[in-house]
C-alpha cells in the first residue's frame, strides 16, 4: 500500500509549527510547577518530621515512667528488699533469678538486674549479661544517691541505656534503675530493668510517632551509625545501613548529636522511592557515649501526589490547548488526511482478506461520506461472512445426491382434462371431444417437451410441481414449473400467466431468478426458470430461528432491490416468504417462483375467486380480493423481516380464517416490545410496512432499501 511519510504530511507541517511554540511553553510551566511541587513537597515531610519527633521525644519518658512504675512497686516492698539482702549474704544468686523471673511480667520489662553494692552482678533474668556495671551510668546514680543529686540527677529513678554484649538478649536496652533499701534506709544495691531496641520496639515507637498522620514514617535506631532496629524491611535496611556507614556522610551527622541536637534534613532514596530524613539523639543516661539515635524517615511521594496531580492537569490542559491549536491550525487538512489515513489501512487490510473496524465518520464533506460508504461496504461483508457461516451446514455436502426422488420413481403421475383437436378419436372409442381426461406419467430419464430430460422433483406447490431438468439443447440445468391440470384447462389464467412471463421475462437482476419461457407440451402448460442450487431462507429460518440485525438487514435489502427490479417492469409477486427466496453459492438472495406474479393492474383473485398468495404473508387487499400493487409485495416483505428479526410472525393462529382475519384488522406487535435490542428505526420501518392501509406504507421498494441502509449504516 502506498502511503505518505509522516515527516511529508500536510498534517504535520502545520502540526510542527504550532506545536513547537505550545511544547515550550508547557516544558516553561511544568518545569516551573515541578520545582514549586518538589519545594512544597519538603516543606511539608519537613514539618511531619518535626512533629514526629517532638512526639518521639516525650513517648520515650513515657515509656520509662511505665518501666519505673513496676520497679517502684517492686523494691518499695520489704519483703523483697529484705530477701534480695539475705539471698545476698548467703550467695544465693539463683533464688533472686527465680524471683525476677515471677515478676518480670509485673515489672513490664524484657530483662531484670540486680546488682552488687560494689557494682558487680548479683542476679538477672539474662544470659551474657555483664558481670561489672561500674561503668553503667543509672547503675552507679542508684548506688550514689547523693552524689547523682549533686551531678543534677534527684532520683530515685534514673533512666538511660544499658548494652548487653553477648548471649541471647545481646542488644541495646532502654532502662530505668532505683536503689534496693532496707526498711532501716540502708542501700544493699541496685535493680535495674530495661526494654529491648528491637524491630518490634522500632515499630511501636513509630506508631507512635506517627499517631493518625498518613503517611506514616519509618523509623531507624542507630548506635554509632550502625542500625540497632527499623521499621524498614531487609532490603531497604541493607541500604540505609550502608548510607550511614558511609564515614563521610556520617561525620557531619555525629557531630550534631553529640552536641544533642537534631541533624539537617537528609534528601535520601531508598529502593524506587524517595525519603526525607532526620536523626535525633536518644536522650538519656550513656545515650552519647553510645551515639543512640533515632532515624526518622518520610517518603516524598504522598507529599508530592497533590503537586503531580497539579502537574498532570497542566499536561492535560495543555494537551487540550496543543489538539486546540492544532484543530484550528489543520482545519481541513486534518479533517481530510486523518480519515483517508485509515481508508488506506482499512483497505489494506480488507485487501488481505481481514475485515477491518472502521469507525463512523461525523464530516458531511465528501471524505465523510466515502468514510460513511466504506463502513457500510465493511457491516455488508461482515453480516456476508456470518450468513454465509450460517448457510454452509444447511448446504448439500460435495458429492450427495439430490434426494426428492430415485431412478424409475414417477416424478408426475396425475389425472390431466388436456385440449385436444376436434375429431380425434379418443381411446376408448368413442365419440370425439373438445376436453378429453387421460392419465399422464413422468419419470426421471424421461424426455419432456422434446428438449428436457427430467432429472429429479425439486418440489411441489399450490400451482403444481417443480422439476430439475437438463436442456438438450443449450446443455443446461433447468427448472420446469409443471401447471396442475385444473388451472391448465382454464383459458383466461393461462392468457394472463403468459403475460405475466413476457413481465417476468424482462426482469433481469442479480437478486431476482430468471424466468426463461412459458411452453406446453401434451396439453400440459408449463414455465421454465433458472436453476439455482442453493439454501432457501425457510431453510435457514427453521434452522437458525430469529437471526442477527445486520444478516436480516443484508437479507432484507436484497430482496427490497429484488422487488425495486420487478416493480419497475410492473410485475407483483404476491407471493414473497421465505420459502422464496433462495440464497446462492455466494449468500447472495434471489426472489424465485414468479409464477404467481401479476401486473401491476391485476387483482389478487382469479376468475372464480381463488386467491392468490400464502395466508401468513397476505396484505389486507389480497385476503380481501382487492387490487394489488407494488406495496402489497412490501406488505409481505414487512412480515417476513419481522419474523428474521423477532423470531415469531406477527400475526399466526391454528385457524386459517382467524389468520385471515388478523392480516386484516389485527394491528400488529409493537417489535421492540418483543426485541427491546432493535433500533428504533428499524421497528418503525417494519410498523409502516405492516400497515393495514396501502397508503400509509412506503410507497415503493426504493424507499425500504434507502430506510435499510440507513439502519445498517454505522
Amino acid at each position: 500500500m502506498t502511503r505518505v511519510k509522516w515527516q511529508h504530511s500536510l498534517a504535520w507541517r502545520f502540526f510542527f509549527r504550532t506545536a513547537i511554540a505550545i511544547l515550550l511553553l508547557m516544558g516553561v510551566v511544568l518545569g516551573v510547577t515541578y520545582d514549586q511541587a518538589q519545594k512544597g513537597a519538603k516543606d511539608a515531610a519537613e514539618r511531619g518530621l518535626l512533629t514526629a519527633s517532638r512526639v518521639l521525644d516525650k513517648n520515650i519518658p513515657q515509656i520509662t515512667r511505665v518501666m519505673d512504675a513496676g520497679l517502684e512497686v517492686f523494691v518499695s516492698y520489704s519483703g523483697h528488699t529484705s530477701y534480695i539482702d539475705a539471698a545476698q549474704q548467703k550467695g544465693d544468686a539463683m533464688s533472686v533469678r527465680h524471683t525476677l523471673l515471677d515478676e518480670l511480667a509485673n515489672l513490664q520489662s524484657d530483662i531484670a538486674i540486680v546488682v552488687r553494692p560494689s557494682g558487680e552482678l548479683l542476679s538477672c533474668t539474662t544470659d551474657g549479661a555483664r558481670q561489672d556495671y561500674q561503668d553503667v551510668g543509672i547503675v552507679q546514680m542508684a548506688l550514689d544517691p547523693d552524689g547523682a543529686r549533686e551531678a543534677g540527677f534527684p532520683g530515685p529513678m534514673y533512666a538511660g541505656f544499658l548494652q548487653i554484649p553477648g548471649g541471647a538478649y545481646k542488644g541495646f536496652y532502654l532502662a530505668v534503675a532505683r536503689p534496693l533499701r532496707l526498711p532501716d534506709g540502708v542501700i544493699i544495691g541496685a535493680m535495674l530493668v530495661g526494654t529491648r531496641l528491637n524491630d518490634q520496639e522500632a515499630t511501636d515507637l513509630r506508631d507512635m510517632a506517627a499517631g493518625k498522620a498518613r503517611p506514616a514514617p519509618q523509623l531507624a535506631l542507630l548506635s554509632m551509625g550502625n542500625i540497632v532496629a527499623s521499621t524498614l524491611d531487609p532490603a531497604l535496611r541493607t541500604t540505609l545501613g550502608e548510607i550511614f556507614s558511609a564515614r563521610e556522610r556520617y561525620a557531619g551527622i555525629q557531630a550534631t548529636l553529640k552536641e544533642g541536637q537534631p541533624s539537617a534534613f537528609l534528601p535520601l532514596r531508598l529502593g524506587h522511592t524517595d525519603y526525607l530524613a532526620c536523626v535525633n539523639p536518644l536522650r538519656g543516661v550513656d545515650g552519647p557515649r553510645f551515639e543512640l539515635a533515632t532515624a526518622l524517615l518520610l517518603p516524598l511521594d504522598p507529599y508530592l501526589a497533590p503537586f503531580r496531580k497539579l502537574q498532570w492537569t497542566i499536561l492535560a490542559t495543555g494537551a487540550l490547548g496543543l489538539l486546540a491549536a492544532l484543530a484550528v491550525a489543520l482545519q481541513s487538512a486534518r479533517g481530510v488526511t486523518a480519515p483517508l489515513a485509515r481508508l488506506l489501512e482499512a483497505t489494506a487490510e480488507l485487501t488481505e482478506g481481514g475485515r477491518p473496524d472502521l469507525a463512523p465518520s461525523t464530516q458531511k464533506d465528501e471524505v465523510g461520506a466515502l468514510t460513511m460508504a466504506f463502513s457500510s461496504l465493511l457491516s455488508e461483508l461482515k453480516a456476508k461472512d456470518d450468513l454465509l457461516a450460517a448457510l454452509e451446514p444447511l448446504r448439500p455436502q460435495s458429492g450427495a445426491s439430490e434426494p426428492p426422488s430415485r431412478m424409475g420413481l414417477t416424478v408426475i403421475d396425475m389425472e390431466a382434462t388436456v385440449l385436444v383437436p376436434a375429431g380425434t378419436p379418443s381411446p376408448s372409442g368413442d365419440a370425439p371431444a373438445t376436453l378429453r381426461s387421460r392419465r399422464i406419467t413422468l419419470k426421471e430419464g424421461d424426455e419432456f417437451a422434446g428438449r428436457y430430460r427430467i432429472e429429479s422433483l425439486l418440489g411441489m406447490g399450490g400451482m403444481g410441481m417443480v422439476l430439475k431438468a437438463h436442456d438438450q439443447q443449450l446443455d443446461e440445468e433447468v427448472a420446469i414449473k409443471v401447471i396442475r391440470p385444473e388451472l391448465g384447462v382454464d383459458a383466461a389464467y393461462l392468457d394472463q400467466l403468459k403475460q405475466e412471463i413476457k413481465l417476468a421475462r424482462r426482469i433481469t437482476h442479480r437478486h431476482v431468478l430468471r424466468t426463461h419461457d412459458f411452453g406446453e407440451a401434451d396439453g400440459i402448460p408449463f414455465v421454465t426458470m433458472e436453476y439455482l442450487k442453493g439454501v432457501t431462507l425457510k431453510q435457514l429460518l427453521d434452522d437458525r430461528g430469529r437471526l442477527p440485525l445486520p444478516m436480516v438487514l443484508r437479507i432484507g435489502r436484497q430482496i427490497a432491490e429484488g422487488l425495486e427490479a420487478a416493480h419497475a417492469e410492473g410485475v407483483v409477486h404476491r407471493d414473497i416468504k421465505p420459502l422464496n427466496v433462495l440464497f446462492d453459492t455466494r449468500g447472495d438472495a434471489k426472489i424465485m417462483d414468479f409464477g404467481l406474479a401479476s401486473p401491476v393492474s391485476g387483482h389478487g383473485t382469479t376468475a372464480d375467486g381463488q386467491i392468490f398468495g400464502t395466508p401468513r404473508y397476505m396484505a389486507p387487499e389480497q385476503v380481501q380480493g382487492a387490487k394489488a400493487d407494488p406495496r402489497t409485495d412490501l406488505y409481505a416483505l414487512g412480515i417476513m423481516l419481522f419474523e428474521l428479526a423477532i423470531g415469531q410472525p406477527p400475526f399466526e393462529d391454528a385457524s386459517l380464517t382467524e389468520l385471515l382475519r388478523k392480516q386484516v384488522m389485527a394491528p400488529p406487535p409493537n417489535p421492540r416490545s418483543l426485541a427491546p435490542d432493535l433500533p428504533p428505526a428499524f421497528a418503525s420501518l417494519l410498523l409502516r410496512l405492516l400497515a393495514k392501509k396501502m397508503d400509509d406504507r412506503p410507497a415503493t421498494a426504493t424507499e425500504v432499501v434507502e430506510a435499510l441502509k440507513a439502519v445498517a449504516s454505522p
